[in-house]
């Protein structure tokens, strides 16, 4: 097959959780002898190490990235609206629809839609069939994460009613959250498939959309490149007396970096550190809040942003793997490494990690935002390590990659079959 996977970025300018999950796929449909492209967009395309083209529209990028081929639509060329919307660019649409007919992809892969309204558009214009994966709230949300102005949980956008209501942001209007909401609709119905990487999103999904099919497929955890040998990590572990807690992460305020170090402040005697692996992105005077924060205790270590395996022998070290995110986690393949590393995992009440933790008792749920319930919770597993024990025994085992690239591979064979 002749397979076309679509996000809104891509490596080596970014390296979020979306780009993994399009990588690892991408991957594993390349090593099976599929033809593999990506297409995304580029924000800074010096960033890209690729070469500018024309191809498909003015000022393309093309570039290989281990071994995949990529294309990258510069975000300059798009509506300016593209981060929050799905608005298309007319002349965008169609000369990427003559680029897709003339790579005659018998299917696409849509991973995120943030950036690609009009790659969508093409797709659809194209006649090429598409799978849609809903890896965040992006589609029904224009803040992504259902969460309200005021920082509350969003109960859904009642057709776009309650977005106007809750959350009245410029430049939407109250005409343009009932529209959005209506292509948004529109997108998910046209899809071959609606594939959601948790429980929890898909329910979410379902309230939101009723009548959608919405099929569940976890991302899976590429074992083989982690370092995982029949079964056993190869991680070392560390020997301390103290709690090893480990965040992973990027750093901005939507993952909540801050309370976790505000909850450290309030137990400045406690046998504990905190390694933090992960880059800052985003806002500058929450960069400087996290920094002095860190500055003012020695038990923390910023490592900055580590290759994969990396990241996976410092799951292996830690005790316990901390996810203080302020708004619901889709998946988080953090938490799941975490568990194939044998590490348990504090996590917020929001979102897919705590209904994990919730269904297998290998970890804690803690109250998200509040630096008092974070430090109760470190303190009590400071006075009864032994819980940790008791978690590990618990811990699931994460999909692999190879089980999540086969799942999709048979939802690409009938797509391409009907």
């Amino acid at each position: 097959m002749r397979i076309l996977f679509v996000l809104h970025q891509f490596f080596p300018e970014f390296s979020g959780g979306t780009e993994r999950v399009a990588l690892n796929l991408a991957r594993m449909a390349q090593h099976a002898g599929h033809h593999v492209r990506i297409l995304a967009c580029t924000v800074d395309a010096e960033k890209t190490g690729g070469i500018v083209t024309d191809t498909p529209v003015r000022g393309s990028v093309e570039a290989v990235y281990q071994g995949l081929a990529v294309t990258l639509i510069p975000k300059s060329m798009l509506p300016a609206t593209s981060d929050i919307s799905m608005d298309a660019d007319d002349g965008v649409v169609d000369d990427l629809a003559g680029w897709i007919k003339s790579g005659r992809f018998d299917v696409a892969h849509v991973l995120h839609t943030m950036r690609m309204g009009s790659a969508l558009l093409a797709i659809q214009q194209s006649d090429v069939p598409y799978v849609l994966s809903l890896t965040d709230f992006f589609l029904p949300c224009a803040r992504i994460n259902l969460i309200t102005l005021r920082n509350q949980p969003c109960l859904g956008p009642d057709n776009g009613h309650r977005c106007a209501h809750d959350c009245p942001t410029a430049p939407w209007t109250d005409d343009a959250y009932l529209s959005r909401f209506v292509q948004a609709k529109s997108i998910l119905k046209a899809a071959g498939a609606r594939i959601a990487p948790s429980e929890y999103v898909a329910g979410r999904y379902r309230d939101i959309f009723p009548g959608v099919d919405i099929q569940v497929i976890p991302h899976g955890v590429d074992l083989l490149s982690l370092g995982v040998v029949d079964g056993k990590t190869t991680a070392p572990t560390a020997l301390s007396d103290a709690l090893r807690m480990v965040y992973v992460g990027s750093i901005i305020p939507q993952k909540g970096l801050d309370v976790l170090l505000q909850a450290m402040a309030l137990i400045p005697d406690a046998p504990i550190t905190l390694k933090v692996i992960g880059g800052f992105y985003g806002e500058p005077d929450y960069h400087k809040k996290i920094e002095a924060l860190v500055r003012a205790d020695r038990r923390v270590e910023l490592t900055g942003s580590l290759d994969a395996r990396q990241v996976f022998t410092a799951l292996g070290e830690a005790s316990l793997l901390c996810l203080p995110s302020v708004v619901p986690e889709s998946f988080s393949l953090a938490f799941h490494e975490s568990a194939a590393a044998g590490t348990p995992a504090l996590v917020s009440d929001l979102g897919a990690p705590a209904q994990h933790i919730r269904a297998h008792n290998c970890g804690r749920v803690v109250a998200a935002g509040s630096p008092q319930a974070w430090a109760s919770a470190i303190g009590d597993l400071v006075d009864a390590p032994d819980t940790l024990k008791f978690w590990k025994k618990n811990l699931f085992l994460p999909l692999r990659i190879e089980e999540e690239a086969f799942f999709f591979e048979s939802v690409y064979q009938r797509l391409r079959c009907e």
